[in-house]
């Protein structure tokens, strides 16, 4: 039997995008309306959900390579992220995100030389992790 071993890949609706350069995981929980310090500062915190999400960079793309990850995102309101996560250890998993904020700055854009650098993005879960 011949078995084939396969590299898992950042894939965005299934389409294998470039890896980023660095893979910030973050998380905020949000808390009832009637979570708050008392006069002892003591907290009286009701977490009602945690949103998660990734900051994500990469360094010099060509063209073709951020057109794949911009053209991936673009207007989406949502789009399924295959990624490693620190909260589910040892798998890749799918799970839908959206992207709020993007930037980048055009290194050159001499013909058949264009290059990109710097592409920052935020991507936030859809749903709360539970």
């Amino acid at each position: 039997m011949n078995l084939t071993l396969t590299q898992e890949q950042f894939a965005i609706d299934g389409a294998v995008i470039p890896a980023p350069d660095t893979y910030k995981p973050v998380f905020s929980t949000t808390s009832t309306a009637d979570s708050d310090r008392d006069q002892a500062l003591e907290m009286h915190n009701t977490p009602i959900g945690t949103i998660g999400g990734y900051d994500l960079t990469w360094g010099t793309l060509d063209w073709d390579g951020i057109a794949a990850i911009m053209n991936a995102v673009l207007n989406k309101s949502r789009f399924s992220f295959h990624h490693k996560a620190p909260n589910v250890p040892g798998r890749w998993i799918d799970l839908d995100f959206y992207v709020s904020n993007m930037s980048m700055e055009a290194l050159t854009l001499e013909d058949g030389f264009e290059e990109w650098d710097g592409l920052t993005m935020n991507l936030r879960r859809i749903t709360a992790i539970c």
